[in-house]
């Protein structure tokens, strides 16, 4: 099956969006019942996760994220105060896999799919390939 692409546009410097509706959409295209759902960000500043929406919790992550970084003079040639954005990225990662079962995304009750914009306002693409299960 080939990778489909989302594009999110953000609107703030530090923000964590909610994906989970959009690769939802994606998942009822695809047709598949059970499998995995992998999602790559084509970015370096920008990062997947899985998390908590609301009440103050997007915030909360990244002040926590950002508290995580040591002010040290990055050595970060392009520009080094965007620095911090890169590593983390890094940290968190560019990639979620998501199992499926029953034609939908085995995430827990508080559980949603989160874009961590490091850097923006941008548009960020993600690609999202869907694996079928064999043999059920």
């Amino acid at each position: 099956m080939n990778a489909t692409f989302l594009k999110i546009k953000t609107n703030d410097s530090h923000q964590v969006v909610d994906i989970t509706r959009k690769v939802n959409q994606v998942l009822q295209q695809g047709n598949i019942q059970n499998g995995s759902c992998h999602l790559f960000i084509q970015h370096t500043t920008a990062a997947l996760t899985v998390g908590e929406v609301g009440e103050g919790t997007e915030d909360d992550l990244l002040d926590v994220l950002n508290a995580m970084i040591p002010k040290i003079l990055f050595r970060h040639a392009h520009d080094p105060t965007h620095a911090p954005s890169h590593m983390i990225a890094s940290i968190l990662g560019p990639s979620l896999t998501v199992p499926i079962a029953g034609g939908n995304l085995c995430l827990g009750t508080w559980q949603s799919i989160l874009l961590v914009e490091l850097d923006g306002p941008r548009e960020r693409k993600i690609s999202i390939k869907l694996f079928r299960e064999e043999g059920v």
